[in-house]
């Protein structure tokens, strides 16, 4: 009788080591394809694709220091890199919509922090104002933001084609960081040096982020994010 209960017990054992591994948890599967998320918001994985949405207050970014409240995913790197992000979709400003800031507007894009430097590269959508009031139009470009201690600049890089898509990408080489932007994910434009003297640490943090300066629920997706660490070439 002992030998056929040792017997059930080893068959017993066998099964439960053979039970199926559980699938990762789309918490984790966030955080694998895109990183640490923070700010005030919702966060949709949709296969590979990441979608923030906000909750009806403005979502605020760098410019805004302590006030940052901006959706946003990140993952920390250093040497030198390329991070390359599709913008699928991002809600455009209410012209209507009670706002902050000059003008109402959505920002969508990547961005680059540290030590006390940051650089946001983005679609900007917004409505400009006449005498006080908001007009219909909506203008969308590709637009940098540059932050460094004691201040920042900003500056539109093109304006966005009707109905394409945009394509947006950060990298450093060498120290030196540079921005570039497609809107078919095939010819991009010419790198271009935001502002000299930008002094980022070797680590420093990467992602994408959606901000906007209006009082109403957004969202924005990205597609075909990417981080390549570029080879040093030797001297």
């Amino acid at each position: 009788m002992l030998r056929v209960v040792v017997l059930v017990a080893l068959v017993f054992v066998a099964g439960v080591g053979a039970a199926p591994v559980p699938p990762p948890s789309e918490k984790e599967r966030l955080a694998k394809l895109w990183g640490k998320t923070d700010g005030v918001g919702e966060f949709e994985l949709n296969g590979k694709q990441l979608t923030l949405r906000t909750i009806g207050q403005p979502a605020r970014g760098y410019i805004h220091g302590k006030g940052m409240n901006m959706p946003r995913a990140t993952r920390t790197v250093s040497g030198d890199f390329e991070v390359t992000v599709k913008v699928a979709d991002a809600t455009p400003p209410n012209p209507m919509n009670k706002h902050e800031d000059a003008w109402p507007g959505t920002r969508t894009g990547l961005l680059i922090t540290g030590g006390g430097y940051s650089i946001e590269l983005h679609l900007y959508q917004y409505h400009t104002k006449l005498n006080g009031v908001v007009q219909d139009e909506l203008r969308r470009v590709v637009w940098i933001d540059t932050w460094f201690p004691g201040g920042g600049s900003g500056s539109t890089r093109a304006q966005v084609p009707a109905g394409k898509s945009t394509y947006l990408r950060i990298a450093r080489k060498d120290k030196v960081v540079t921005v570039s932007h497609s809107f078919d994910g095939k010819e991009w434009s010419v790198p271009f040096t935001p502002r000299q003297g930008l002094d980022f640490p070797d680590e420093v943090t990467v992602g994408v982020f959606f901000a906007h300066s209006t009082h109403q629920i957004a969202a924005a997706t990205f597609d075909g994010f990417t981080i390549e660490k570029l080879q040093v070439q030797p001297k």
